[in-house]
């Protein structure tokens, strides 16, 4: 292969630089209005590209940058959208059109986070999801929606523990109370979320230390047993919803004899309870 002077080698950088520009340009306006995958397979394109050997290794760097910033607003923006339309589906009562929406929304949130969304997006999303579960055709308990609101207001996940490690990522409520079996220990709830609870365990009487894993049994008294989303089944009627949940232990609170558990992504056991209650005509309580 011959060798390249300088002028060649120049002239061969500025066109793949060029090159690389109007893939961007293309990158942004598909961003803007297309399919976040659209904006991958562009983003693929243009990884090749920087990996010539003639690249400028500096100016890859940041076109990688500026792609991988592109692509992480393509799916915010996606999981914006998604979401929008899925509490339009629970406003005209199409659970199954939401439900489905929910799950695109959740394989783009994932995708958003990995290209570097920060937490304000995620705990955004979560409080949205959580209110999208609970809209029904007579739309938002105003409760629930006043709580997200004035979360939403403080720029916080709710309040710290006076270590000022744990941070709340979706709405308390205290009510209704949740029954729940830790490991053979029966307690019930002071406050409870998607995201873990605040169980009534004497911290002294507690076997576990902070970090520690275990397995919960959570289900809600005040909810019928033939209600919830599988009632509809003969073999499922008669039957307590609820079921098995892995929570880790995230403080031990000495001053109300309780323990603060957080589960390690949002819980589908708490999702189905929040079905069933909206089911029964119970609307929970936020935490004030």
């Amino acid at each position: 292969m011959p060798v390249m002077d300088a002028d060649q080698r120049r002239k061969l950088e500025d066109q793949l630089l060029r090159k690389a520009e109007e893939t961007i340009r293309t990158l942004r306006r598909e961003a803007e209005t297309g399919e976040p995958a659209n904006v991958d397979a562009l983003a693929e394109g243009l990884a090749g590209l920087l990996k010539t050997r003639e690249f400028p290794s500096l100016r890859a760097a940041e076109f990688r940058e500026l792609t991988r910033v592109i692509q992480r607003g393509a799916y915010q923006r996606s999981v914006d959208s998604l979401l929008i339309q899925a509490e339009r589906c629970g406003h005209r009562g199409d659970e199954k059109g939401r439900n489905a929406l929910l799950t695109r929304a959740k394989d783009h949130f994932a995708k958003a986070l990995r290209f570097g969304a920060d937490d304000e997006f995620r705990h955004g999303v979560e409080r949205r999801v959580q209110a999208t579960l609970m809209t029904s055709k007579d739309g938002v308990d105003d409760r629930t929606k006043q709580a997200a609101k004035h979360k939403l207001d403080q720029h916080d996940v709710g309040a710290k523990p006076p270590n000022g490690i744990e941070r709340r990522r979706a709405i308390r409520y205290m009510d209704p109370v949740l029954a729940v079996e830790a490991e053979g220990r029966r307690c019930a709830t002071i406050n409870w979320s998607t995201r873990g609870l605040l169980v009534d365990l004497p911290p002294e009487e507690f076997a576990h230390a902070v970090g520690g894993k275990l397995r919960l049994e959570l289900h809600c008294p005040e909810i019928p047993e033939a209600a919830g989303p599988q009632a509809s089944r003969p073999e499922k009627a008669g039957q307590r919803v609820g079921g098995r949940q892995i929570a880790h232990v995230v403080r031990l609170d000495l001053d109300r004899r309780a323990v603060a558990l957080s589960f390690p992504d949002i819980s589908t056991v708490m999702l189905d309870l929040i079905h069933a209650m909206k089911e029964a005509g119970i609307k929970p309580e936020p935490e004030r």
